[in-house]
């Protein structure tokens, strides 16, 4: 069928075609009702690759960590050659129970997830306030700058609570073994606070933050230019983007998984670092960030950054998908 012509658009810019709901214009309750629970299907869909990638980005050739770590049975090491590999051996070692360790601590998450979404959605309708006021940045421009600083500001707020369930989630992940104890949410929370005090659960806060806020700012500015730019493309061809919802549901699962791949590549490094720092069990010269991104670089060299970033992608597309398709429903199930 031929696509439905538009002609009134013109050079007009299409995203005013496009409605944005703003944060005003929902209800509340139904928001925080809706929201948590689509959320928490999401988590369920992509836990696995989340374990997957904590694995691979902990492997390493350091004997002394790994022994550390548990990861290591009767001078057996499980070691994984990549993302598939890794998956066969969890199930075939673990189960497929194994898949979902740390699920129930990382489900905590939805709180501070919640917690985000809110302060992001505040922060984008006061930047826009704040824009008509004074006229700082170009309309064509502003989608894209207020949704990557209202990211960014968001996740930092977030990471408060998010780094403690990442720490307990993370060590629940690494448990191989059935034959150790079972680390439950109580038992690693114990012995973190008995190692290292209240500190020991924000082991690697600033490390989390130099992964998030970036990660969260590039995402969220992407999503809008890629948004953008791809609604301007149809729209000059002839596209109705602004009344047909299958079109709109495309063009924002192609613009969240885009810009989902960019955000993966530009911290990976980070998140690597993040994961092995938080992960150590013992207070040695890894026990920085510094440390930490220089000790990868000298015993396992630059590739050793690039630890995960398969999973993370095979993560991270699906995930954006779901999460932004189940954004802007909710969004639309909540309005007034």
């Amino acid at each position: 069928p031929q696509p439905k012509k538009h002609h009134s658009l013109g050079n007009q810019f299409p995203m005013s075609e496009v409605k944005d709901i703003a944060w005003h214009e929902i209800n509340k309750v139904k928001y925080y009702i809706y929201g948590p629970s689509l959320l928490m299907m999401v988590r369920f869909l992509v836990h696995p690759l989340s374990v997957i990638k904590t694995r691979l980005q902990m492997q390493q050739t350091n004997e002394a960590l790994i022994q550390t770590l548990g990861i290591q049975k009767k001078n057996q090491r499980v070691m994984y050659s990549g993302t598939l590999d890794a998956f066969k051996k969890i199930v075939q070692i673990e189960g497929g129970r194994g898949l979902y360790k740390g699920f129930g601590v990382s489900s905590l998450a939805i709180v501070s997830g919640q917690i985000y979404v809110s302060v992001y959605e505040m922060l984008r309708e006061h930047f826009l306030q704040l824009n008509q006021e004074y006229k700082m940045i170009p309309v064509t421009h502003i989608d894209i700058i207020r949704n990557a600083v209202a990211g960014g500001l968001a996740s930092m707020l977030s990471q408060t609570i998010v780094v403690p369930i990442d720490i307990i989630s993370q060590k629940q992940m690494m448990h191989v073994h059935s034959s150790e104890s079972k680390k439950t949410l109580l038992s690693i929370s114990r012995k973190i606070f008995q190692r290292h005090g209240i500190r020991g659960f924000y082991k690697g806060y600033f490390a989390s933050l130099s992964v998030y806020a970036p990660s969260s700012a590039t995402w969220w500015g992407l999503y809008a230019f890629f948004r953008e730019n791809i609604y301007h493309s149809l729209s000059s061809s002839g596209w109705d983007c602004g009344h047909n919802d299958w079109i709109q549901t495309a063009v924002n699962s192609v613009s969240a998984a885009s810009a989902g791949v960019c955000a993966v590549f530009l911290t990976n490094p980070m998140d690597v670092a993040r994961t092995r720092l938080q992960l150590e069990s013992s207070i040695h010269e890894g026990s920085t960030l510094r440390h930490t991104l220089a000790n990868l670089w000298k015993h396992e060299g630059p590739k050793s950054f690039m630890k995960g970033v398969e999973a993370r992608i095979f993560a991270t597309i699906p995930s954006s998908i779901l999460v932004i398709s189940v954004y802007e429903l909710v969004k639309r199930l909540s309005v007034n």
